[in-house]
């Protein structure tokens, strides 16, 4: 799992390039709650990216 900042599209297109790929807004939310001690407004302008192992274990 890779967190940054929503805006940073320079760091989320490089993770892009490995096959990271963006959680859904309600996984990112949950993610950086449980993984991450940063401040509400920062939860808010983040993203979350993971990986296709987090996505095949975390997918119904």
């Amino acid at each position: 799992l890779i967190g940054t900042w929503a805006a940073a599209d320079w760091a989320i297109r490089f993770y892009e390039k490995y096959g990271f790929e963006q959680t859904s807004p309600a996984d990112k939310d949950l993610l950086l709650r449980a993984y991450w001690t940063i401040p509400e407004r920062q939860i808010e302008t983040s993203v979350v990216l993971a990986d296709g192992r987090w996505f095949e274990a975390n997918t119904a």
